[in-house]
């Protein structure tokens, strides 16, 4: 929740908005329920006048509604049922507004953490994507993201409006009547007790699916991307009979967890109707024997509020088994936003604006995972205008060897210098712009034929250092 928190606490005044629009839209309400109880009551009966206890506002009401009657029965009921319409529209204008504001929230905060998860994804260092499928990650910007938005922000905003809805709802409750609603706030815990049982595992299933999600979305990946290497070798059957096998597991892990979610309000509306069932007995019995503490017409209003607690009661319930549904993706999403990034500029760290001299090796030693050298205590020197060419087997370290001059991964020992200058001491963006970089396996972004060649470029000059990435070969360029 405090991934959430952080990002939401920027737009509080929609927060704040939100709530008051949602108390109002509660408050007319229960306004329009209270009207049409203490109208008919003046209008068709006798006695005392008003289902709720005497106050200032019940006595101004009672004096409009018999104001309006005042009018003739008829013309006061056609006058009322403008009143009421008048209400309902409040109502409904309220929910609708503050259905806005919380939705405008949503859509920020996604926006902001979409926004963060890729700019820390363009700075993270090559070494973190050695180590996590790219499906996987591909996996936290769409699928974790939309879950993120749809279940954990989804249900809290159902949480908020379940909240200010019960907490409105019980404070008209014991405004209406302290002993009953006392009798109907002992069976809260039992109700609360039967739903977090129910929903005790969700996070860790969801995790589980989550997780299953983003290797389906991988293996996806590497099978259309390697489709030429499997038909090469006539593997199709092997790897959609792969494919076929996980997606059932997947599947039926799936709908394990949408079991449990979909119980929720099933359940809880149970349990809210055996809330009821039991007030209505006890209530009714003790009118009818003539040994209640309230009278007929407030208990059937009073019913009437109580009726309107079952469907918060859903909502929060439904929120309780989403939100650790939720959790799951919000965890997977905040991995990558605290990935450490060890590829870092020193505070002190220079521009270099021309390659004039000479590129040293000096003793370097590398390794991927500790205690497994790639490369091991390598020296040399490459003067500029020359042309060096690295010729090894498959696996040998070239590659490695030329990924660490612009620091695509750091050195485990040893130094890299460009005249004289340590490359960790450098700004980034001043030691890759004195270079040009020729791939193995060539990219081509989805855009223009202008905009993929013209990438990249800030100057009329080409890079004074070119590498050229091929399985066989490293070749250094001078600026001409």
């Amino acid at each position: 929740m405090s991934l959430t928190l952080r990002y939401a606490r920027p737009y509080s005044t929609r927060v704040v908005l939100y709530v008051l629009l949602t108390v109002l839209s509660v408050v007319f309400t229960m306004a329009t329920a209270l009207s049409v109880a203490d109208f008919l009551k003046i209008l068709f009966g006798e006695g005392d006048t008003s289902v709720v206890p005497a106050t200032l506002v019940s006595q101004w009401l009672d004096g409009l509604y018999r104001w309006l009657i005042s009018f003739g029965r008829l013309n006061a009921l056609i006058l009322f049922s403008g009143i009421i319409f008048v209400l309902y529209s409040l109502k409904n204008i309220f929910g609708y507004l503050s259905a806005v504001e919380i939705a405008t929230l949503r859509t920020a905060v996604v926006r902001d953490m979409r926004a963060d998860m890729f700019r820390k994804a363009m700075h993270l260092p090559l070494a973190y994507y050695d180590s996590h499928r790219k499906g996987d990650v591909l996996s936290r910007f769409g699928n974790d993201m939309v879950e993120y938005d749809e279940t954990s922000l989804g249900s809290i905003q159902q949480l908020l409006t379940a909240v200010i809805s019960m907490v409105l709802y019980l404070a008209m409750l014991l405004y209406l009547n302290l002993k009953l609603t006392g009798f109907v706030l002992c069976m809260l815990p039992l109700v609360a007790f039967v739903i977090s049982s129910i929903s005790r595992k969700l996070k860790r299933q969801s995790k589980e699916v989550q997780e299953m999600n983003a290797r389906l979305v991988s293996l996806t990946d590497e099978t259309i991307g390697g489709l030429k290497v499997i038909k090469a070798y006539t593997a199709i059957d092997f790897s959609n009979s792969r494919f076929q096998e996980y997606n059932r597991d997947y599947t039926r892990r799936r709908n394990a967890m949408y079991r449990r979610i979909d119980a929720a309000s099933p359940v809880s509306e149970f349990l809210g109707t055996v809330m009821i069932c039991i007030v209505l007995c006890f209530g009714g019995a003790l009118i009818i024997l003539d040994k209640s503490f309230i009278d007929a017409p407030t208990f059937i209003f009073y019913m009437v509020i109580l009726y309107s607690v079952i469907q918060p009661i859903k909502d929060l319930s439904k929120a309780a088994y989403n939100i650790p549904k939720g959790l799951a993706s919000m965890e997977r999403i905040d991995r990558i936003l605290k990935a450490p990034n060890n590829i870092t500029e020193a505070p002190d760290a220079k521009e270099l604006e021309s390659f004039g001299d000479e590129i040293v090796y000096d003793h370097v030693s590398f390794s991927y995972e500790p205690g497994r050298e790639v490369l091991h205590d390598i020296s040399f020197r490459i003067g500029k205008g020359r042309k060096i060419a690295l010729v090894g087997a498959s696996g040998g370290g070239k590659s490695t060897l030329v990924d660490l001059l612009p620091r695509f991964y750091d050195v485990s020992s040893g130094s890299i210098t460009i005249d004289g200058h340590d490359i960790r001491g450098l700004k980034l963006r001043s030691l890759r712009s004195l270079m040009g970089n020729v791939n193995q396996d060539p990219i081509l972004f989805n855009d223009t034929i202008f905009n993929n060649i013209a990438f990249g470029l800030f100057g009329n000059c080409i890079s004074p250092i070119t590498i050229f990435n091929f399985s066989f070969s490293l070749i250094w360029l001078p600026c001409k």
